[in-house]
């Protein structure tokens, strides 16, 4: 099979992982089964990855539960910071990441580097806005109450991405 090092060389090759990241470790499917990622350009895998089923969704779950009990007392500043570095992260591997996303999805460079832009554009933003997060008040109809909200994070979600646009 052909690997991204034969078909791609990228400036930072660590970026490119075709395990799963969990509980801070890079693993592979439970079963030990893995798919091959196709360049849809040659139609030829050039990479593969765990075929991770039901048996793994647990751990994977524990695991982000367990890492949000310690995000959720970072600070809004320090939470500020932590999207800042992946931000800058992003910016600076902007070629690479466009490189991989070419392969991944059969985009023309000039359309994946504008996708890299694009995405970062969201965490620079969120960046921003993680110190700026705020509850409000609100004056109730009935004296003696009041209504308000508070902002906070409230635990681990799933999300899907959409094949078209998967680093946006």
């Amino acid at each position: 099979m052909l690997t991204y090092e034969t078909q791609l060389k990228l400036s930072n090759p660590e970026l490119f992982r075709n395990d799963a990241y969990v509980d801070g470790r890079w693993i592979g499917a439970k079963s030990g089964k893995r798919f091959d990622i196709l360049d849809p350009g040659t139609n030829k895998p050039f990479a593969s990855c765990p075929d991770m089923s039901v048996e793994d969704v647990d751990a994977a779950v524990q695991a982000a539960g367990a890492a949000f009990l310690v995000y959720k007392t970072y600070t809004p500043l320090a939470r500020s910071m932590l999207l800042a570095k992946w931000d800058a992260l992003i910016r600076e591997n902007k070629e690479d990441i466009a490189h991989i996303l070419v392969l991944e999805t059969g985009k023309p460079l000039a359309e994946a580097r504008s996708e890299v832009d694009y995405a970062a554009g969201f965490t620079r933003w969120f960046a921003g806005e993680a110190e700026r997060v705020q509850g409000t008040t609100y004056p109730a109809a009935l004296p003696g109450r009041r209504i308000f909200t508070i902002k906070q994070p409230i635990g681990v979600v799933a999300a899907l991405v959409p094949w078209n646009f998967p680093v946006a």
